[in-house]
């Protein structure tokens, strides 16, 4: 766990880091908000290539290990970042379309990490487990947003994302030279395509005991696409909030997310996953129903502090339910298949946000996600039921 935690903060650093000035750099390249909606459609968090890499990295995952594919994640990141840097040297943002492409690829790794971390501890402390590497992520979080605003302001954007390169090296030396594999020689399997093929065809079939978690999930990623996804182009845009600006909001929330995740896991081991996952979703609402009604940057900072909540009550408790549902064997293929079933549907949502935006101003894109998160509190309450860790 030490290893994951580590990796965990340097990885925070990173993305915190370039993430807090991403998408005012987007804009600063004569990008409109659609098209950066349309890029994070393409690589961002659920967007096209990601989910079309996902299936694929759970199902090598659980047939050859784990490491390989978080190398393989942190190369594609590396090399994204790398061709970002010649975006912002050339000023053309063309550029752009090829590196979101391989930050998107590293997805290819998220099924893996997900599962090295659950099989890093034993099953009754995974919300535990999942809070302690969340909060080491958060905590670099606190520092990195506001570091990336105020040297894309001094500097420059090139320096931030230079910088980002040299820390994701960082993360691949330390993933090569110190993680350990958790899936055992015996567990392993050959790369048989026919059985990858078999399974790319089940997506759209979850298994029964998944599939209204499936459904629900989806919804979620369809209403935070639309909405929160380009959140900082949109606070760029609307109220002209600088890189450091977006950065001070970026360190408030993972200063609460820090404080609190722990805390949080720990309760999900003792309480269950379902009521962490309904109380982040209804935080969300009111959080966004404050970024309606406010104008100041004060204003957002203490609204984007308390939003540090809602992803401390998500995140362990959305790892521990998809850990404790499927068994061991099979856990990276299912995330896998998860995220591809999710993504397929939810890939265009910043796009649909970016041209709410270009119709109805802030109020469209904030508006489409709160109507969506109202949905999934709905479906949680009327078709999740906890699930039981496999024997």
């Amino acid at each position: 766990m030490y290893v994951l935690m580590s990796r965990a903060m340097l990885y925070g650093l990173r993305e915190n880091m370039v993430r807090a000035v991403w998408q005012p750099f987007v804009l600063s390249l004569g990008a409109s908000v659609p098209l950066l909606g349309l890029l994070e459609s393409l690589g961002g968090f659920w967007g096209f290539v990601p989910t079309a890499i996902l299936p694929l990295g759970g199902w090598i995952s659980d047939r050859r290990g784990r490491k390989s594919l978080l190398l393989a994640g942190s190369a594609f990141n590396l090399a994204g970042l790398l061709v970002i840097v010649i975006a912002a040297w050339t000023r053309e943002w063309r550029w752009l379309v090829p590196g979101v492409v391989l930050l998107g690829a590293a997805a290819i790794a998220r099924p893996a990490a997900d599962s090295i971390t659950a099989e890093s501890t034993d099953p009754a402390a995974r919300g535990q487990a999942f809070g302690l590497t969340n909060t080491f992520y958060a905590t670099a979080g606190v520092v990195a947003p506001t570091l990336g605003g105020w040297l894309a302001e001094r500097s420059g954007f090139l320096s931030v994302l230079a910088l980002g390169a040299i820390l994701e090296l960082v993360i691949l030396a330390v993933t090569a030279a110190i993680l350990r594999e958790t899936l055992q020689p015996q567990q392993r399997s050959p790369l048989v395509w026919s059985q990858f093929f078999a399974m790319l065809r089940r997506t759209f079939a979850p298994p029964a005991h998944l599939r209204s978690f499936y459904i629900t999930m989806t919804v979620d990623a369809v209403a935070f696409g639309t909405g929160i996804s380009i959140f900082s182009g949109l606070l760029s845009k609307t109220f002209g909030f600088t890189p450091f600006h977006l950065g001070l909001l970026a360190s408030a929330s993972s200063l609460t997310w820090a404080a609190t995740q722990w805390f949080v896991g720990r309760q999900v081991d003792k309480r269950g996953t379902l009521p962490f996952l309904v109380l982040s979703e209804g935080l969300a609402v009111v959080v966004m129903t404050g970024y309606l009604l406010v104008r100041s940057f004060t204003a957002f900072l203490a609204l984007h502090a308390l939003w540090g909540l809602t992803l401390s009550t998500w995140m362990p408790a959305f790892l521990a339910w998809m850990a404790n549902s499927v068994s061991e064997k099979e856990r990276a293929e299912e995330i896998g298949r998860m995220g591809a079933f999710r993504g397929l549907v939810s890939f265009p949502a910043p796009y649909v946000g970016g041209l709410l935006y270009r119709a109805f101003g802030f109020p469209g894109p904030i508006v489409a996600n709160i109507i969506g998160a109202l949905a999934v509190i709905v479906l949680m309450l009327t078709s999740l039921r906890e699930p039981q860790p496999p024997s």
